[in-house]
């Protein structure tokens, strides 16, 4: 098979995808509404990469303006499950007599409202036309699509580079960490392509793309934990424990630059 052949067959599959999670993303399945967004991210991704390799410029066009608003109705979603899984698992590693307040009960409560009012959005999309509409264009598309030329990442990986090289020496802080979120978005686009493609490169690209996103994990669980000690505060609460767990997210972050360095040493090769 070729690789154009490859990567229709993987687009396909994606697309196919977001209509077989559905009836499981209304139900709030366990997962499901991760895996439907992970499936219109890399469709999306991957139309937006393949642009000299897939038909119809006009129609890929707007399925990447279709998916993006779809991945936009479910990253809340998503968002406020992992946010509450973070900061729950940071709570089990504290000891108890620094956990002052009812802190596990505030979180659980905050995650659980944000999380019904992001689920109320996910279902209003799924019920849409306009949601109707994409499934049936994503049909379309890829059941009369053929490759054009063979696939280039040569730009993509570029991008990466870049990315990485302006990253890494910048002093520790805010401008960092958001140049440190694009390269892993610039990585994650790299591994979409290549899984797509079924290249052994997207191994060690998505080992980095990993280290990084578990660090913007820590950078957005930071900020989460400044707005529930605020919320505990507020309501007359000890805002105590919220620090410890800031510390925890400090502390985890402590060896983020080796493990970044080792896993930017070892992708490289891969994104010539």
């Amino acid at each position: 098979m070729t690789h154009g052949m490859s990567l229709l067959t993987s687009l396909q599959s994606k697309a196919d995808a977001l209509a077989t999670l559905e009836p499981d993303v209304r139900a709030d399945a366990p997962d499901a509404v991760h895996q439907m967004r992970v499936a219109a991210r890399t469709l999306r991704a991957n139309l937006r990469t393949f642009e000299d390799v897939l038909p119809s410029t006009k129609k890929r066009l707007g399925l990447i303006e279709e998916l993006g608003w779809l991945g936009d109705a479910l990253g809340p979603a998503r968002e406020a499950e992992v946010l509450a899984e973070l900061v729950l698992d940071l709570l089990k590693r504290t000891p108890s007599e620094y956990v002052l307040g009812p802190v596990k009960q505030r979180v659980e409560a905050v995650f659980a409202l944000e999380r019904e009012s992001a689920l109320g959005v996910v279902t209003d999309a799924l019920d849409s036309p306009r949601y109707r509409s994409l499934l049936k264009s994503l049909d379309a598309y890829f059941r009369t699509a053929k490759p054009g030329k063979d696939p280039d990442l040569s730009r993509l990986h570029k991008k990466v580079r870049k990315r990485m090289r302006a990253a890494l020496p910048m002093p520790h802080g805010a401008e960092r960490d958001t140049a440190m979120h694009d390269a892993r978005k610039a990585a994650r686009r790299a591994r979409y392509a290549a899984e797509a493609l079924g290249l052994p490169d997207a191994k060690p690209i998505k080992a980095l793309q990993d280290v990084l996103g578990e660090e913007h994990d820590r950078v957005v669980t930071a900020a989460a934990l400044t707005d529930l000690a605020a919320g505990a505060h507020q309501a007359g609460e000890d805002a105590f424990t919220y620090g410890v767990l800031l510390g925890l997210v400090r502390c985890d972050s402590r060896d983020f630059d080796r493990q970044v360095r080792k896993a930017w040493k070892a992708a490289r090769p891969s994104l010539r």
